[in-house]
């Protein structure tokens, strides 16, 4: 769950990042990060979360927060103030 949290974190700093500076960025492989995006994506046949979307810009893969993601990470960062 550390590598779902990290990347929520990375996008909600960098919004649209490519997959590939993605995997960079966090030590993933890309096997590993398709599993990430399962459990944080919009497949729900997958379990996903629904929180991350992949955008196609040309040949390169983009990830976004999606308005869910940007809510979920709003309500933990006001959780975590407000304790």
């Amino acid at each position: 769950m550390q590598e779902a949290a990290a990347l929520l974190s990375l996008l909600q700093g960098e919004d649209g990042l490519s997959i590939h500076k993605a995997c960079k960025k966090l030590g993933l492989s890309m096997s590993e990060m398709m599993r990430l995006l399962a459990l944080l994506g919009d497949d729900a046949s997958l379990g996903g979360l629904n929180l991350v979307e992949q955008r196609k810009d040309g040949a390169r893969t983009l990830l976004c927060l999606n308005a869910r993601g940007r809510g979920a990470l709003a309500a933990a960062l006001a959780d975590s103030q407000g304790r």
